[in-house]
This record gives structure tokens, sequence and C-alpha cells, in this order.
């Protein structure tokens, strides 16, 4: 099939600037692979899955926040209007939306460069003033108050500081080698230290265990040894537990049995655990809920699967977590497609925060690990939190369009087209002596996939013309032509007039893999041959 176009047209290229890959199929990929918008499907796939997943968690956390927070903004004689959360979460979530365009179509480079840095430096500055002068709530100081912003949580945005961060220093060291082994770990202890300890003055606990499993996570796929990952795991868990143990109600809340003093202590946690009890298989239906009536505090933000249990029951919870869990593999496919290392470590750092945050959230709420206060991915009420999710989505989505990189092979794939019958020529069949198939040759549109040309057709001259076979017997270096082979070999490497030549391949595999020829044992070493030592060889029994 001729192609009968060399410029895409106008749909083809707004299909191609709206799926971020190149000009069209042509160009950079082969001719046979399937395309999805312009771009390989097996690279669209996960882009696609990875999009869906992330608009149905929006979309349903949006539901549920309306439906878990009516109630309590009704009751409250400061707010007084059902709709309070949901517009505010609407915003944030157009606000997000923005934010994960933005760092879509923000090339990977930009991050090599110090720009990185700086926006390290920034978010390191506001986690070093929040203890200062941050709102407190709960007893913690995570909060603090931007005009015409509103109120922010730094330590959300310092994830995706610190995975951006700890990308470029990897990438520095194993793709640029611009920096040695002792910098580098300087690097590293502190883009992650630094900020870990000032999330953890704060505190906020929760924040630095998500962030730390994701720089291990990345550690690991860079390629750390296992010993040396062992060992850090050791010292991490070390200093997890003499952080726990310094703080007498953080021990408290690991020791404690929620069943035990459910109306003090355990009161969140017992009520959650009969929300879902109360939703039983299938749940009593969306805005349904009775434990959202004043029972339950935090029922939009921290214990919002309380309310999905309730109203989607058991089915729902199980649809839930499918859904994010096809949304976490896109992501870890994304992160294995990127052709870079810094690529590879921005979706897999950015998606292994999303896994360990659902996961903290929905052990905490069943009551199998203290509730930390942080919100489930795209669920849970929460402007921070919400920007933050959809800046992690957008780095990687912007990984997925990097991903579809033109290299050599995809160059050379171009230039081969398929042969149109049509315009493809005279057709000649080879007599029913030889055997042959249908030919063609020299004709208008014909490509370079054209058809094996016969063998022993047209072959006069004693196949003068064409270079010689290295393993034809007796050849002559110049004619190419040998004893017994005049214009009968097997049509083996023949460049004729209006048609193209063939590579010859031979008929020994074991040959084709040496790129200087058959060598042959001789005096006890290898050395060239040449064609009638290879034949007497042969005749030997001595080729290897």
């Amino acid at each position: 099939m001729a192609r009968t176009s060399q410029h895409p047209n106008l749909i083809e290229s707004l299909s191609t600037a709206l799926a971020g890959a190149r000009p069209s199929g042509r160009a950079g990929v082969s001719s046979s692979e399937r395309l999805i918008g312009g771009v390989p499907a097996r690279i669209m796939r996960p882009r696609l899955v990875f999009i869906a997943c992330l608009v149905a968690l929006v979309g349903f956390g949006l539901l549920m926040v309306y439906s878990a927070s009516a109630i309590e903004a009704l009751a409250d004689p400061q707010i007084e209007d059902a709709t309070y959360y949901f517009t505010r979460q609407a915003i944030f979530i157009a606000v997000g939306a923005i934010a994960c365009v933005v760092a879509a179509f923000v090339p990977l480079d930009t991050w090599l460069t110090n720009k990185t840095w700086i926006c390290w430096t920034v978010v390191l500055l506001f986690l070093v003033v929040t203890p200062l002068v941050g709102t407190e709530a709960n007893g913690a100081r995570r909060w603090i108050t931007i005009p015409l912003l509103g109120q922010l949580q730094p330590s959300e945005f310092a994830k995706a500081t610190v995975v951006l961060t700890a990308a470029k220093i990897f990438s520095d060291y194993y793709e640029g080698t611009r920096i040695d082994t002792p910098t580098f770990i300087k690097l590293l202890a502190v883009c992650v230290g630094v900020p870990v300890v000032c999330i953890m003055l704060e505190p906020d606990m929760g924040s630095s265990v998500i962030i730390v499993t994701s720089i291990v996570f990345m550690c690991y796929l860079a390629g750390f040894s296992y010993a040396l990952l062992i060992g850090g795991l050791v010292i991490l868990g070390a200093l997890f537990v003499i952080f726990v143990a310094i703080e007498p109600y953080r021990l408290q809340r690991f020791m404690a049995d929620p069943w035990l003093d459910e109306y003090d202590t355990g009161y969140q946690a017992t009520r959650a655990i009969m929300a879902f009890a109360s939703g039983g298989l299938f749940g009593r239906g969306i805005g349904n809920s009775t434990i959202k009536y004043s029972y339950l505090p935090e029922a939009h933000n921290d214990y919002i699967l309380a309310i999905v249990g309730e109203e989607a029951g058991f089915v729902g919870l199980i649809v839930l977590f499918a859904v994010f869990t096809a949304f976490a593999f896109a992501g870890l496919k994304i992160a294995r497609q990127s052709p870079t290392l810094q690529g590879r470590l921005i979706a897999a750092g950015c998606t292994v925060i999303f896994m360990v945050q659902f996961l903290i959230n929905a052990l905490g709420v069943i009551g199998v690990i203290p509730m930390t206060g942080k919100p489930l991915p795209f669920i849970s009420a929460g402007g921070s939190s919400m920007i933050s999710c959809l800046i992690l989505s957008g780095l990687i989505l912007r990984v997925s369009i990097e991903s579809n990189v033109r290299t050599l092979h995809d160059a050379r794939r171009e230039r081969f087209e398929l042969v149109d019958e049509s315009t493809a020529g005279p057709a000649r069949r080879r007599s029913e002596r030889s055997g042959s198939f249908t030919v063609y040759e020299g004709g208008k549109g014909a490509g370079t996939a054209n058809a094996p040309r016969p063998r022993g057709a047209g072959r006069s001259g004693g196949g003068e013309g064409r270079a010689p076979w290295r393993g034809d017997v007796g050849a002559s270096p110049r004619t190419g032509a040998g004893p017994g082979r005049a214009g009968a070999r097997d049509g083996r490497g023949a460049a004729r007039a209006g048609g193209y030549e063939r590579v010859n391949l031979g008929p020994d595999p074991s040959e084709r893999l040496r790129t200087r020829g058959p060598h042959v044992r001789l005096g006890g070493g290898y050395r060239p041959a040449d064609a009638g030592e290879r034949t007497r060889s042969r005749r030997d029994g001595q080729t290897r």
C-alpha cells in the first residue's frame, strides 16, 4: 500500500498535539505498530488507563465529599450551607487541574537545571516557618495562612518537590556523571533529610513516612545494592521506633485498643468500624449514611472511607480499591516505559506516594495502625492534598508523554514501505520447473519492501556485476562466477536494474554470526579463511 502524501493533514496534526506525540506514525514508529492518536498503543494504553482512573477517582471523591459534609455544614451556625464543602472542593479540583496540565506540559529537561533546587528551597522555607507561625489544630502546626490563597499545608507540596530533586540527583550521578559518590550521598541526605526533619517538627509523621518510603523505592530502582538497602531500612526502622518512643501520645496510640476505650481514645476508630458493619454487602445507598450525623468527626476528611463503606458497602469498597489499583499499576507501567532514569524515578516515586498514602489512610480507618491525619488521595476533602495529588499526576503524565521518543531504529523503520500491487508494474512468474512465486520489479511506487527476486531468472552473463557470496564454492573474487554456478547461484545477493540488492545471509547460521566471516582452526588457532580454504575445511569436516 503506497503512501499518498508526505504531510499529515490538519486533523492528524491536532490529534498529535493533543496526544503529545510525533507528527504521525510514519515519523518514528513502525508502520506495522498499532497507533492510538498518533502514539504507539503500548505507550498510550497505560496513559489512557491512568487518565480514566484519575477522572473516576476525582469525580467519585467530589460526590462523597458532598454526601459526607452536607449534614455537618448545615449544622454549623457559621456556614448553614449544605454545598459549602462541595463548592470548596470543586474549586480546589479546578486549581489542581490547572496545575496538573502545567506539570504535564513542562519538559523533564527543565528539572535537570537548578530550577529544581529553587523549588526545593522555597518549599523548605515554608516548612521551616510553619512550626513557628502556622495555624494549630489538634495539637499540630501543619498549616500556614497565605493572603489570597488561604491555608496551605507545605508538607503536601514537599512530596513532589523531594521526588523531583532526588530524581535530579540520581540522574546527575548515574547518567550525567557530573557528581562523585561523596557528593551524591551528601546531596541525597540534604534533599531528603532536611525536609523530613522539618515535617517531623510540626509534627507530621505520616508525611515523613510517605516521603522516606518513596525515596527508598527510588533507591531500589536506581540500582542500590541489597546490602545498602537493608542497612538503610534497619537504620530508618530504628529512627522510627525512637521517634515513637520519645512522644508518649504516639506510643499510646500504638499500644491502645480502641474497644477498651471506645468513648475516648478509640472513639473515631470504633465508629468507623460500625459504619463499615452498617453498610453490609451493597451499602445503604449514596447519601443515606447515618454515622455522618455528628457521630463520626472528620467524616468528610480523614474518615471519609468509612462513609464510603457505609453508603457503597463492601462491593463499593472493592470497586474503589480496584480503580485505585489500576491507577497505581498504570503509573508503574508508565515508569517502566520511560527511556531515561530520571523519568522512571519520577513516575515511580509519585506512584509510590499515592500507594503509601492510600494504604496509611485505609489501615488507620479500620484501626490497624493509628490514624496519622493523612487524607485519602483524591477522595478526602482538602485543598492542599487535592492540588498536590494532581501535581503528582501531571508529572506522571509528563513522563508518559516523553516516553514516545525517536530512536535510530525508528529512523530506519520509517524508510520501509509496502508495495501497492496496482502500481508495482508487470509481474513475472517463475517457471514451473523452478517453482517460483509472483514477484514485482521496477514498477512505479514499488518500495524497498519489494518481493524476492526469482532464483535463476534473467541471470545472463554468468552472474557478473554482483558481489560474490563468500560461501560460494570456487567463487571468483572479481566476477563472482564459480564452476558450475554460471547464471544460477540460488539468487543470492543479485542486484538488477529496476530492482534492488538483497542481502545474502548464506546457508550456515553459525557463519552469519561471525562479523568477519568463517574461521578455520589451523595450527591451534583461528584465522580468516578464504572460500577455497573453507571449501576444503568443509570437505574435511574441520569447519568450526
